[in-house]
């Protein structure tokens, strides 16, 4: 029987277990990505399955530390931060695919991530760390998902022929980079994603867009993000893309909605207007509070990767008005051409 979003919101019936690690990048000696390793865990005799993972912000983190392992053959998501962000900053998603069956891998992106560019205050460094993010992001993920899909006992066996890639902002637009990059990918959500307007011109290069067929791409924005426009940065991309493909809005949300502590990030971001910004940021009261948004997500994402990867359908065709509306009335599905229309 077919299933809609609001079939996801809930939590999966799996227990969530976390492991980190350090892997070694390839192509850059000494510069290394700590990465967390989501997944579902088993309970032990007892009822234990570990000690509660902790969070660089003091969220709350749905996952304990080195849990064992449930035994099984799962697919995997690999998730890539926004710019300045960290592997943790959206641990209400990653553990929530992890409790449905899936494995979900992060890298921080050394280099890119929140106390690194907090650090630096020179524009010429800062251009640097940007640009070398560029060469770095989509890498970093081949590497996240080669690591887990070797056997580890850590974590339970991650399916190679099941991969699927997320991504919020500067992550989005890393995850749309990488089924060129390797044909295993099966499907790609990307939050936010930036293009051209932040990451540069030639974002992607004229073979990476649109995917290879039967690829299902999932881009969802928030109608108020101030910093990746809805109009002038996301769906230019989503007319670069083929079908089955679906684009959400999400009314009274913005930028850092798709992250832990929103709150928290969206007054630090109206304090702080990014020089470029062509409109004010809306007060956090005006937006959708954390919980309704989170909520929103987990039924959007899960219903997505569950479809794709465990089930093998077109996750876009749950994606109707109607089944939108029975999710939240903040949601709608937007089309640019009769081909996406039609998807």
């Amino acid at each position: 029987m077919s299933r809609t979003p609001l079939d996801f919101v809930q939590r999966g019936r799996f227990r969530v277990g976390v492991v980190t690690l350090e892997i070694a990048d390839p192509a850059n000696a000494g510069r290394g990505l700590p990465t967390d390793i989501w997944y579902p865990a088993r309970e032990l005799a007892n009822g234990a399955v570990g000690s509660p993972a902790d969070h660089p912000f003091g969220r709350p983190h749905r996952a304990d530390s080195d849990a064992p392992p449930r035994e099984g053959h799962f697919p995997l998501v690999v998730f890539s931060h926004g710019n300045s962000g960290l592997r943790r900053q959206s641990t209400f998603l990653t553990t929530h695919l992890a409790s449905l069956g899936l494995v979900v891998a992060a890298p921080d992106h050394s280099g890119n991530t929140f106390f690194e560019m907090g650090r630096i205050e020179d524009e010429d460094e800062r251009r640097r760390a940007h640009f070398e993010a560029r060469r770095n992001r989509p890498r970093d993920l081949e590497t996240a998902a080669a690591t887990v899909v070797a056997r580890d006992p850590r974590w339970p066996e991650a399916d190679a022929t099941r991969i699927g890639i997320l991504g919020h902002s500067y992550g989005g637009w890393a995850a749309l980079k990488m089924p060129a990059r390797d044909a295993r990918v099966r499907a790609v959500c990307g939050l936010a994603p930036a293009s051209e307007a932040f990451v540069g011109r030639r974002a992607f290069e004229p073979d990476e867009l649109p995917f290879a067929p039967n690829i299902p791409t999932l881009l969802v924005a928030g109608a108020d993000d101030v910093l990746v426009d809805l109009e002038a940065s996301v769906r230019p991309l989503y007319q670069r893309l083929r079908s089955p493909r679906a684009l959400i809005a999400i009314d009274r949300c913005d930028h850092f909605h798709f992250c832990d502590g929103v709150e928290l990030l969206h007054s630090l971001h109206e304090r702080n207007p990014r020089e470029k910004q062509t409109r004010a940021t809306r007060p956090y009261a005006d937006q959708l509070p954390e919980a309704r948004i989170h909520r929103i997500l987990c039924g959007l994402v899960g219903q997505f990767f569950v479809d794709a990867l465990e089930c093998g359908r077109d996750p876009c065709q749950a994606l109707s008005p109607r089944t939108l509306s029975g999710l939240d009335s903040v949601l709608r599905r937007l089309e640019n051409t009769a081909e996406g229309a039609a998807a």
